[in-house]
């Protein structure tokens, strides 16, 4: 893998200095949030910053470095439909480049749950089959060392799970103490794995809570894997790795609190990695066992990084860091932004996912309507479609092809809430065969309207499409679009004047009161 590009040096690797806070006991340490003021590995000041903005401030020589992360639960990169998102794989990269440029030495792993939900997910089953490919992918390109298998992952297919695991090669091993394949997979899931950090053979294993593995509620999952209890698989692994590595490793993957209770049962491990309950990580570390382990939570959605720093000195061998995925880190991380940007989306329209994906009836809508496109509401609603045109619904299909290095027109997660009608039939299904579908429509609130249109004055076909204001907000039917990843500061009363079109129009045109065309139908003519 190349180092980061000449132009964006390592020496504005943008951390930030503050005086170690102690949790538990004075072995292990947090920090603040970094700063953005630059400095070099050397503690030397970049550009003039101040020497106490380097990377790791305050840290004594750090003899290596392991960074871990998890449940990125399908986050790959900021959508970019807001301002302020965090994380995302490229800022991921540059972080990792930028650390490895301060040749530090590294020890990557990752907790697993790469995906969320997949079936439920809003590109659908196999967009999220081609987003775990694409999140292992990268996971190599970063040169991880370990990864545990996580329960969501598994709901693509515990087959098509464990195949895609086999792809991966040398890096990074998947490892599971108390699961084992079968059925040809014998080898594939290690109890444990060893890898050298800077002076320190480091010894890593992980866990998976079996209640959550047998959520999965997958035929194959008895089929192709046994699964022990974490207390049954530990003592014999943990024993193995004392005998040969200098500091020991668990991940577990389950509940929130498990991680606790295991560091508790399991004193031998120094750092204990578990999942976290809210996106965003503690900046400060827990401990466990009378201070003997470090409990590390690196949050959801790959926001954070968690950062562990080992050091020689006995009373205090590990400091952990939190680093938020933020633009200060937006390098040109060109390998990641190639493998998201041009071979994922390139996936997605050889697969086509967009045009196939499998779409349904619109419930609470005239039985047979179809999308018909706010250009045909026009000739009856003029007033309305001005204040719609002036809004940024109108827009709304143009950021998917506005950058020519990222054209997303073929991704369904973004495609569903930048179309009309898509997920249901007759809706949105490509920029060729559905061009009056563009945008956020009318549509999308007020269901299809070919039977308004071809019987104007029919109270049922009328009453199909009305949608009351107080019904929108207390439904969220603007929600399934600005959500709290897309959209942090929706509130809906104060949006709604944006697109309130209430009694704009009038019908006393006899022509109203007339079956209308379809815009589709008349440029087919």
């Amino acid at each position: 893998m190349s180092s980061a590009p000449s132009s964006r040096p390592w020496a504005v690797l943008v951390l930030a200095a503050a005086i170690l806070m102690y949790v538990g006991c004075d072995r292990f340490g947090a920090r603040p949030e970094p700063s953005s003021r630059p400095a070099d590995a050397s503690g030397q000041p970049a550009d003039g910053a101040p020497s106490s903005d380097k990377l790791l401030a305050d840290w004594p020589t750090v003899r290596g470095v392991l960074v871990i992360t998890g449940d990125q639960e399908g986050y790959q990169e900021p959508c970019g439909c807001t301002d302020g998102q965090l994380g995302g794989l490229r800022r991921r990269y540059d972080l990792v480049e930028r650390l490895r440029a301060q040749k530090l030495p590294l020890g990557l792993v990752d907790l697993g749950n790469l995906l969320k939900d997949p079936v439920a997910a809003r590109g659908g089953l196999e967009q999220s089959k081609i987003k775990f490919t694409t999140s292992l992918k990268a996971l190599a390109l970063l040169k991880y060392d370990v990864l545990a298998p996580g329960p969501e992952d598994l709901k693509v297919g515990v087959d098509e799970a464990l195949a895609q695991y086999l792809n991966l090669g040398e890096r990074p091993k998947v490892v599971a103490a108390n699961v084992t394949g079968k059925q040809g997979f014998e080898t594939l899931l290690q109890p444990s794995a060893r890898m050298q950090v800077g002076p320190y053979k480091i010894g890593v294993t992980a866990v998976v809570d079996p209640a959550t593995l047998k959520a999965v509620a997958d035929p194959a999952l008895d089929a192709l894997l046994s699964i022990r209890t974490p207390e049954e698989a530990l003592p014999a692994v943990l024993a193995d790795l004392e005998k040969d590595t200098d500091r020991q490793v668990l991940l577990v993957q389950g509940p929130p609190e498990s991680a606790k209770t295991l560091a508790e049962k399991f004193p031998g491990f120094e750092v204990v990695v578990g999942a976290s309950e809210f996106d965003e990580p503690s900046d400060e570390a827990e401990t466990a066992s009378g201070g003997k382990t470090i409990i590390v939570r690196p949050g959801k959605r790959g926001k954070y990084v968690a950062v562990v720093g080992l050091f020689d000195d006995p009373k205090r061998p590990a400091r952990y860091q939190r680093v938020q995925l933020g633009k200060r880190l937006d390098g040109p991380a060109e390998p990641m932004r190639a493998l998201l940007d041009d071979e994922y989306q390139g996936m997605l329209k050889a697969a086509r996912i967009v045009e196939d994906f499998p779409r349904r009836g619109v419930v609470n809508s005239a039985p047979g309507a179809t999308f018909v496109g706010a250009e045909t509401c026009k000739s009856c609603h003029p007033k309305s479609y001005e204040k719609w045109e002036e809004s940024k619904h109108a827009q709304a299909f143009e950021p998917l092809i506005a950058n020519p290095k990222r054209d997303m027109q073929f991704d369904a997660e973004c495609v569903s809430c930048h179309t009309t009608g898509f997920e249901y039939k007759t809706g949105w299904v490509s920029a060729e065969k559905t061009p009056l579908l563009e945008g956020n429509q009318c549509e999308n609130c007020h269901g299809p309207a070919s039977r308004h249109i071809a019987a104007p004055d029919d109270k049922a076909f009328r009453q199909a499409l009305a949608l009351k204001v107080e019904s929108a907000e207390k439904d969220g039917l603007c929600q399934k679009c600005h959500d709290g990843d897309n959209s942090p500061h929706f509130d809906f009363k104060s949006y709604w004047h944006k697109i309130e079109h209430s009694k704009l129009d009038t019908y006393t045109d006899p022509k109203v009161h007339q079956a209308v065309e379809t815009k589709a139908a008349a440029k087919s003519r």
